[in-house]
């Protein structure tokens, strides 16, 4: 795929915001606000007005130190969302830059699998070819050395991107 649009997001004051804005400027970046309901509402506006080839989301998780969980499906109730993002392939270019990461079927139960079950579910109503992922982080206090955390992130995505 030749430069495929990104959008990335992350909440508004974590630590996956500091990690969004280091990736350069290829990448459209949103910030999203700490509300269910807005925040949805941020991803599909976003969505509605330009095209993207992905999505890569992220949040942080307050239980890990030092490594990366991928989210392989969203919950609502009882209700599941699935993402077509290739994780494997995903987990394997995040390892292969020195990250421990493991793959997740519990993207949690708060805003981060609120807004990856919306963006997963308007994804497949309005059947628009778009693959989207969520990645959790740890808290900033939970990273030893943020920069080249970041740094290993950024190429495992990029070595994700280019394979794609």
């Amino acid at each position: 795929m030749n430069n495929p649009k990104i959008l990335l997001t992350a909440f508004k004051n974590t630590s996956s915001e500091k990690l969004i804005y280091c990736f350069d400027s290829g990448f459209t970046k949103l910030i999203l606000e700490n509300n269910k309901e807005y925040s949805t509402h941020q991803l599909f506006d976003e969505l509605n007005d330009h095209k993207y080839d992905y999505v890569i989301s992220f949040g942080q998780k307050p239980v890990i130190r030092d490594k990366v969980y991928i989210e392989k499906k969203a919950k609502s109730n009882l209700l599941t969302c699935d993402t077509s993002f290739d994780v494997s392939q995903l987990k394997s270019s995040i390892e292969n830059s020195g990250l421990s990461v493991k793959i997740s079927e519990n993207a949690g139960t708060s805003y981060c699998n609120n807004i990856y079950y919306q963006g997963l579910r308007y994804i497949n109503d309005i059947d628009i070819d778009i693959k989207m992922v969520f990645i959790h982080i740890p808290f900033e206090k939970n990273i030893s050395d943020f920069n080249a955390y970041t740094s290993k992130i950024i190429q495992g995505i990029y070595y994700y991107i280019n394979r794609s």
